[in-house]
Formats: structure tokens, C-alpha cells, sequence
């Protein structure tokens, strides 16, 4: 697999994976000091289909797990993939 450049581009609230002449997308919001919602995942027509959006969603985990972040799967992609994936449960934040 190639590797992708992922960016946490805090002006816009958002962790972006630039693929080829792309950007997939992951929109935050903060909920409260150290949680994150995770409102929305854009991955443009070109992209879909290749696992980028899991791609981007596993870094912006791992960034968080370094972070010390919390994060509320608000986007229903984000949700499907914390059940997917239970070793990432431990990131979910349960006071929302």
C-alpha cells in the first residue's frame, strides 16, 4: 500500500489523507477538553471503494490515542467502524 500524507489541519477542523490529486476527509468538533465528536467522513468518488476511509479513520485514531483524545461517533462510518474494530473502544468517550 502507498503511503498517504495525513494532515490534522486544525483550521479547518478536520484530519485530511491527500491520495493522488484527492483529499479525503474527517470533520471534528470539540465537545469538551480532550473529546472529540466525530461529525463527518468525505471520501470523494475517485477514492471510494480502496479502504481510504478506513485508512484515514485509523490514523486519525492513532492520533488520538497519542493525544490522549477521546472521541463520540457521531458520523454513522466512525460508529460502524468502532463495532468493527472493539480494540479501538477504549478511545470511545461515554458521557454523551
Amino acid at each position: 500500500m502507498n503511503e498517504h500524507n495525513f494532515v490534522f489541519n486544525i483550521d479547518k477542523k478536520r484530519f485530511e489523507l491527500i491520495v493522488d490529486d484527492s483529499i479525503a476527509t474527517l470533520y471534528i468538533e470539540e465537545y469538551a477538553p480532550n473529546v472529540w465528536i466525530f461529525t463527518h467522513t468525505l471520501v470523494p468518488d475517485p477514492l471510494k471503494g480502496k479502504g481510504i476511509g478506513s485508512e484515514l479513520l485509523e490514523k486519525a485514531l492513532k492520533y488520538c490515542q497519542e493525544h490522549k483524545k477521546r472521541v463520540i461517533p457521531e458520523c454513522s462510518f466512525v460508529a460502524a467502524y468502532f463495532h468493527r474494530h472493539p480494540h479501538w473502544q477504549s478511545l470511545l468517550n461515554s458521557n454523551k
